[in-house]
């Protein structure tokens, strides 16, 4: 039998807005001999960050907010940058207006210094973004997406993230069948289990294995304290009622973020 077409994505969240030893990684990524994924997803990354990826040289990037940085405004998104071409690029704005805003309730250490007070302001001032793109991998078509799920204190759903994933499970639904298939690389801010996960589990299939209990990484501030929790996901959403895409080799790779690395291989019927 012919094998079966595959690619390589992997989602990774920059935490504290490109910190050093995720700078150290993507640079790492261009030294000859370098295993590079096919297709990188990526949370969280200033604009100024993208010259990084010489060797993914194909990017969408969706903006969500100007963020401090340094004492500096700069531009903050999600992107997805490919080895390979990247055709029929769509970009969705789930929460907020569209209108790039100054990030507010955040202090130059990017922490949310005002409490409860801190999580209004950045619900008004930075939206929630999705893209979706076709990579072209030997003439075939993978079809990938990513995001960024709507942050909330100590896990405990709102109003505003429901209304955020909700959205943002209605526009890739649309994208799913429209595209016959879609695979979803993201941090989503929800754990396993919650409100948000089933609502999104009810269209979306979680292909991350069930031993995986923990995607953050060991130097992140709520694992030192014991804590666990699956907020970064590799899911697919059918085309109609067909699944084209089987997902294996699922790993976690450290020291790269606040948040481990997410790698999978997609493989298209």
């Amino acid at each position: 039998m012919p094998k079966k077409p595959s690619l390589t994505p992997m989602t990774l969240n920059v935490g504290r807005l490109l910190q050093e030893r995720t700078r150290d990684y993507l640079k790492s990524l261009n030294k000859p001999g370098a295993d590079v994924p096919d297709v990188l997803c990526i949370q969280d990354i200033p604009l100024a960050g993208l010259a990084l990826f010489e060797r993914l040289p194909h990017i969408a990037f969706s903006p969500m907010t100007n963020h401090l940085i340094n004492g500096v405004r700069g531009v903050v998104g999600i992107a997805i940058a490919s080895r390979y071409f990247l055709t029929d690029i769509t970009h969705h704005t789930v929460w907020g207006d569209g209108k790039l805003k100054d990030l507010q309730g955040i202090n130059d250490q990017n922490q949310r210094h005002l409490g409860a007070e801190s999580d209004t302001l950045v619900e008004a001032s930075e939206d929630r973004v999705a893209i979706c793109a076709a990579v072209i991998k030997d003439g075939v078509r993978f079809d990938i997406a990513t995001t960024h799920g709507m942050w909330v204190r100590g896990g405990v759903t709102n109003d505003a993230q429901r209304l955020c994933m909700t959205n943002l499970r209605g526009d890739l639904g649309y994208e799913g069948y429209r595209r016959a298939g879609l695979v979803l690389a993201a941090d989503m801010n929800f754990g396993r289990g919650s409100e948000i996960y089933t609502l999104f589990t009810e269209k979306f299939r979680d292909c991350m294995p069930p031993e995986i209990d923990n995607t953050l990484d060991l130097e992140h501030p709520f694992v030192r304290k014991g804590g666990k929790v699956v907020t970064d996901y590799i899911m697919t959403h059918p085309a109609a009622y067909t699944d084209p895409y089987s997902i294996s080799e699922v790993a976690l790779h450290s020291g790269v973020s606040d948040h481990c690395a997410l790698s999978a291989t997609v493989t298209k019927e």
